[in-house]
């Protein structure tokens, strides 16, 4: 390519161009030349091209050009505007659309969901949030979640050892622990039906404890094959309502046991107890599916189950005594009937005073919780799972009476008895270790 700088009007004579004219078909005869830029009547451009080497090489497909700015001459009466001239740019920097075109995402990659906007529910402890179920984010506390049209939850629970029906005591090997299990085990069926919108209006859940699930277990149970005791002879129904104040936020009141249906009349039967939680959904990670996205914080206040032991032994004699019955520091006139006694016990375990009651879940990464959970009586630790995505089966086992609190024995101090009471005397209520706890349940959306 040939450049000459631009020259002035006035230098432009008529022999100059009678020259170009001469000059021009000399050139073409050798090679072929062309202007690679339109004239321009004030500064024409002297800057020419050989076409037949353009001809011979042609551009690669792609976008091969840039602009090149020119400068204006110092002899230039006006300034000029600027004329854009093109050059030819090497191959290997040819910027294609197939190179700009976005690339399609691929089957195998896994899908990022980024803070999800879809409100959480649940129907009992686990989680319904993004058209999926999740794990628990409590073992016995309830959540404030609620429901959102039709929910239900069906579930196995079971423990290895019941306080009140055995002492609790460290195994010496796994033969003794199956003992336990046997003697004092004890397991139950739970189902939960929810329906309402907690996010628009309320949430309603009806939840129903079957007191055993009178499965045989070693010598256990074996005794219900010979009678016509059936599954519904002893049950339980609770009513909770719960309210979203926002996408992650909700409260929920409720009471459990509060209806129940039992033969053995005031001599069994799980406390009624009443509640009331806030629950927050915490975002930890935007995205969801990486390790710790959640963690889920429940803070409330709640009575009957929900109270420490020592508290229910205190309430109990307070009960006995109204009632008339001799009692510990208190010795009736008359004795009172065995149906009276039984009666005063039975009221005693349930209600009464408040105390407060709180979970914390870790959501460890997608499908799998981290629990801890303070129950107004001890603390209890564990997980929860859910094996299938788009199954909602969750599995959760806890380790309950963590602390060696008033569960592990102590003494309480009861009016008119010197030197207090000393509740190991209650070997059946006691234990010497954590009891463990396991719940497998199936929880459906419709």
């Amino acid at each position: 390519m040939i450049n000459q700088p631009p020259v002035s009007r006035r230098a432009i004579s008529p022999l100059m161009v009678m020259a170009v004219m001469l000059l021009a078909p000399l050139s073409a005869q050798s090679k072929p030349w062309r202007s690679v830029a339109p004239g321009n009547e004030a500064f024409p451009p002297l800057q020419w091209t050989n076409s037949e080497d353009k001809q011979r090489n042609p551009p690669s497909k792609g976008l091969r050009w840039e602009a090149m700015d020119r400068q204006p001459s110092a002899d230039d009466e006006v300034a000029p505007s600027q004329t854009v001239l093109w050059q030819d740019t090497p191959p290997g920097e040819v910027i294609t659309a197939d190179d700009i075109a976005p690339q399609e995402k691929t089957q195998d990659e896994p899908l990022v969901v980024i803070e999800p906007s879809g409100t959480t529910f649940a129907n009992d402890k686990a989680i319904w949030r993004d058209e999926q179920w999740h794990p628990q984010i409590s073992g016995t506390v309830p959540v404030g979640f609620g429901p959102k049209g039709g929910m239900f939850s069906a579930s196995v629970w079971g423990i290895d050892c019941v306080t009140g029906a055995g002492f609790c005591a460290n195994p010496t090997d796994f033969n003794d622990y199956l003992d336990q299990i046997e003697s004092s085990g004890e397991s139950q069926f739970n189902l939960s039906l929810g329906f309402g919108d907690a996010e628009k209006l309320v949430g309603v859940t009806v939840t129903t404890r079957i007191e055993e699930t009178k499965i045989p277990f070693g010598e256990r149970n074996t005794q219900n094959l010979e009678t016509d005791k059936n599954l519904l002879d002893e049950y339980y129904i609770g009513v909770h309502a719960s309210r979203n104040l926002g996408p992650d936020t909700a409260i929920k009141f409720g009471i459990d046991n509060w209806i129940d249906v039992k033969k053995c009349g005031d001599r069994c039967g799980f406390p009624k107890s009443a509640y009331g939680v806030i629950s927050q959904r915490i975002r930890l990670n935007r995205d969801q599916n990486a390790f710790f996205p959640n963690a889920y914080l429940t803070v409330g206040a709640g009575n009957g189950q929900f109270r420490p032991f020592d508290e229910m032994v205190r309430d109990s004699i307070s009960k006995q005594r109204a009632a008339g019955c001799s009692t510990v520091g208190y010795t009736a006139d008359e004795p009172c009937s065995t149906d009276t006694l039984y009666r005063a016990i039975q009221r005693a375990s349930g209600y009464g005073k408040v105390y407060p009651i709180g979970a914390l879940a870790l959501e460890a990464f997608p499908g799998m919780n981290l629990i801890g959970e303070w129950s107004g009586r001890n603390l209890n630790a564990g997980f929860s799972v859910r094996p299938f995505q788009e199954f909602g089966l969750v599995l959760t086992a806890m380790w309950e009476n963590i602390l060696p609190n008033c569960d592990y024995g102590c003494t309480i101090d009861v009016p008119d008895y010197p030197g207090g009471l000393d509740l190991s005397l209650f070997e059946d209520a006691m234990t010497e270790r954590a009891r463990f706890s396991f719940q497998a349940s199936l929880e459906l959306k419709f």
